[in-house]
């Protein structure tokens, strides 16, 4: 059971209603992460910012790069053993075309001998593993290989996905987020 109330949207004040349209709009529900968070409508609404820019309008115009920032959210929650988190982005991975062996790879320790992703993917989950552990000032083999798959924009695109899923996995893990059955998980919404 979460450790705060959830704010539901049927008593949500004005100002986190209009962003509960926006989380709509985006998702179709409103998660149970969303919930707690409004309690901070504008940290709620600046979730919604770069995952809009940086994620979902790249669903269709360029779907191997999100399938690398799933990976990226899956490695870093992974590493955090956010059950909330994983039990929305293992799927929404599955439903954008990453296969179970990518997957399971990108959760392991050994994803760099994985026949199942390729070099760009390996470099995107190395590059999630180190910023996740704080390693990744010091890791220059790592930043090269980003280097040479990714442009210097999506350097960042994936840096900030990383950091923004370690945000999210502390905050889901920290105040207990509940999960949400299968059939209430958000869902990629067509643009």
């Amino acid at each position: 059971m979460a450790r705060v109330k959830m704010i539901s949207p049927e008593t949500a004040d004005d100002q986190t209603r209009k962003v509960y349209d926006d989380v709509l709009r985006q998702w179709g529900r409103i998660s149970n992460f969303s919930q707690i968070l409004a309690h901070q409508p504008a940290a709620l609404h600046g979730w919604l910012l770069p995952n809009e820019s940086i994620r979902l309008n790249n669903v269709k115009a360029d779907p191997d790069y999100v399938k690398i920032q799933q990976l990226v959210i899956i490695k870093t929650s992974a590493l955090n053993r956010s059950a909330y988190c994983m039990s929305h982005n293992v799927p929404l991975g599955k439903k954008i075309g990453l296969s179970e062996e990518q997957i399971k790879a990108a959760q392991g320790i050994d994803y760099m001998a994985s026949p199942h992703l390729d070099d760009r993917q390996k470099a995107a989950v190395r590059w999630a593993e180190a910023v996740t552990n704080m390693t990744a000032r010091d890791d220059d083999a790592a930043f090269a290989a980003m280097q040479q798959h990714f442009s210097e924009k999506q350097i960042v695109e994936l840096t900030v996905f990383c950091g923004m899923w370690n945000y999210s996995n502390r905050l889901c893990e920290a105040l207990h987020v509940d999960l949400e059955r299968p059939d209430k998980r958000i869902e990629f919404q067509e643009k």
